[in-house]
């Protein structure tokens, strides 16, 4: 019988090392034959992932909802919506609702208005100089009653509007048992009086 080589037996040694350092690798979670998953706790969660996924479609900021944007008209009302009577000017808005148009900075002069955007009629898909959404005024009685509608028609690009029409009788217009000087509230709606701006206010010396 013939005695192994010596270099077979060497060869043999180094099989029985390389299996079992395979096996003690594999039982501390390295493999040999490629990694694993990653244990289901370290995988992020799926709200995660479309939130992550969200920010980098939209530049990494949330976009504002609807319901943002009506929250903030709202929320801004100088005077309580509710309050106002749509007595004149041939329009009943009084079911608008908050949007994401908002205005600031009334100002009233003898003859007229002015006010600023913070939101302009684009988001009403109105371009810049479209002028197809209606500008409103209320009056407040000696009563504390606010009476008062659409006075004429308003731009994004127009921020000042007169009073001619008021002063006119423009569809019923009427300043009667208004004291002077009374305070104003001004709202835009859109042509459809299904959307409106927030409510702003000030006082009006004629």
């Amino acid at each position: 019988m013939k005695t192994p080589s010596s270099s077979f037996v060497l060869s043999l040694l180094a099989a029985a090392v390389l299996v079992g350092c395979e096996h003690a690798e594999t039982e501390k979670g390295v493999y040999w034959n490629g990694t694993p998953s990653k244990p289901a706790a370290s995988q992020p969660a799926a709200s995660q992932t479309v939130a992550t996924r969200s920010a980098v479609q939209t530049g990494g900021t949330s976009q504002p909802s609807a319901a943002a944007g009506q929250g903030a008209a709202a929320a801004n009302d100088a005077v309580p919506f509710s309050s106002l009577r749509w007595s004149y000017g041939g329009v009943n808005g009084s079911g608008a609702q908050p949007s994401a148009v908002t205005i600031s900075g009334l100002s009233c002069s003898r003859n007229g208005l002015s006010f600023r955007y913070n939101t302009n009629l684009s988001a009403w898909g109105l371009s810049y100089a479209d002028a197809h959404a209606l500008a409103c005024l209320f009056v407040q009685k000696a009563d504390g009653s606010w009476v008062g509608g659409k006075f004429d028609w308003i731009s994004s690009s127009r921020t000042t509007r007169d009073f001619v029409n008021i002063r006119g009788g423009y569809n019923g217009w009427s300043l009667s048992g208004v004291p002077n000087p009374c305070r104003v509230a001004f709202v835009i709606i859109d042509e459809g009086h299904r959307r409106r701006s927030n409510v702003i206010a000030g006082t009006w010396s004629r």
